[in-house]
């Protein structure tokens, strides 16, 4: 079941990696006027403007939250990892260290966590698809930029934590201190620092989807 939801996910990115060229050739055809809007002397919007505010559906404004929302969830699922978890298990000692990280990396792909993780995915395709199609140069331009910090975070955890959850889950128990030690070695630094880097591009691309919904 993990491996299926593995590829689905694979998929989704990759789809993701080549649709990200296109949204930049569209934003290119969006109207000047979209990009400098002018207001009026009595401090109005022009009639274009208020015509594009029109626009966004409510199908765009309910991406936006989802996308927000799972977004979120996610960044914060990682960051509690770098804050908290990690920070904790520091001060234990080897065995106990070994054994936490063998039953908390082979809990996390639960169904919930799953849903959220591909439905941000989801969520953000969808955003940059209907802005795209609405001709909404700023949320086009940020969705992208989110979207693209969101398949950063997903390329670190395939391509860094996950094999280095596999392979201290698949490792035999050790039956000396000094192979705990090893162990608790090959998995510790490198996987910190790269849930480091993940927490930082998770942030950004929810706080970028805000400033999309806000723009």
């Amino acid at each position: 079941m993990n491996g299926l939801y593995t590829g689905f996910r694979a998929v989704l990115v990759t789809l993701c990696m080549l649709l990200i060229p296109s949204i930049a050739l569209a934003s290119d055809h969006v109207p000047h006027s979209e990009l400098n809007p002018v207001a009026l002397h009595d401090g109005s919007l022009p009639v274009q403007n208020v015509q594009d505010r029109d626009n966004e559906s409510p199908l765009f404004k309910v991406l936006a939250g989802l996308a927000i929302l799972t977004t979120g969830m996610m960044a914060g699922i990682v960051f509690a990892y770098a804050n908290s978890v990690m920070p904790g298990l520091r001060k234990s000692e080897d065995r106990t260290f070994v054994l936490a990280i063998r039953h908390l990396t082979s809990s996390v792909a639960n169904p919930l966590f799953l849903v959220i993780s591909n439905g941000a995915l989801i969520a953000q395709i969808g955003f940059v698809v209907v802005a795209v199609s609405s001709q909404q140069f700023n949320q086009i331009l940020l969705g992208s930029f989110a979207l693209t910090f969101y398949i950063a975070t997903l390329l670190i955890t395939f391509l860094g934590n996950l094999p280095l959850n596999k392979a201290i889950i698949s490792a035999e128990l050790p039956t000396s201190a000094t192979t705990w030690n090893e162990l608790r070695i090959r998995f510790e630094s490198r996987w910190t620092m790269l849930n480091n880097v993940r927490t930082m591009t998770c942030i950004l691309s929810v706080s970028t989807l805000i400033l999309a919904l806000l723009s």
